[in-house]
């Protein structure tokens, strides 16, 4: 049981900033977590300043409702310099499963090129396995036949 002089609470619950610290550190720091293999089993680490939840909250602020937990650098600590609040959607984009492609200097995951040019996700994919992929990032997407 975490001590409770650190409970950060809103309305006699526990805030939703704390509970994503919480678990931050579970994922982390304790080998029977179900994440632990994908977090603190490959390095992950917190550092040391984020020990004490004031100061993670100092550094991060309140979680913005909605919003979620994000390393920049997936490979990276979890660290002032390299955790945001980001949307799911933001943060799905940014995990290391997400496939990069690279064109024209600009590197995306594919969600990330098919936000850009408007091409269905599903499309854009199918396309990137079966065509190089300059062809699948320029090819304008045909109208549906009704």
């Amino acid at each position: 049981m975490p001590n409770q002089k650190h409970l950060h609470t809103v309305g006699g619950k526990r805030s939703r900033t704390y509970a994503v610290w919480v678990q931050m550190r579970y994922r982390c720091n304790t080998p029977t977590s179900p994440d632990y293999a994908r977090y603190g089993g490959r390095g992950i680490a917190i550092c040391v300043r984020w020990n004490s939840f004031e100061n993670f909250l100092s550094d991060m602020g309140e979680r913005p409702a909605g919003l979620e937990i994000d390393r920049r650098d997936n490979d990276g600590d979890y660290e002032p310099g390299n955790c945001r609040w980001v949307t799911s959607s933001v943060n799905s984009d940014n995990r290391r499963s997400s496939v990069r492609v690279t064109h024209a200097g600009e590197t995306h995951s594919v969600m990330g090129w098919a936000k850009k040019l408007g091409i269905p996700w599903p499309t854009l994919d199918w396309r990137l396995k079966r065509w190089p992929t300059e062809k699948s990032l320029t090819q304008p997407v045909r109208e549906k036949r009704t």
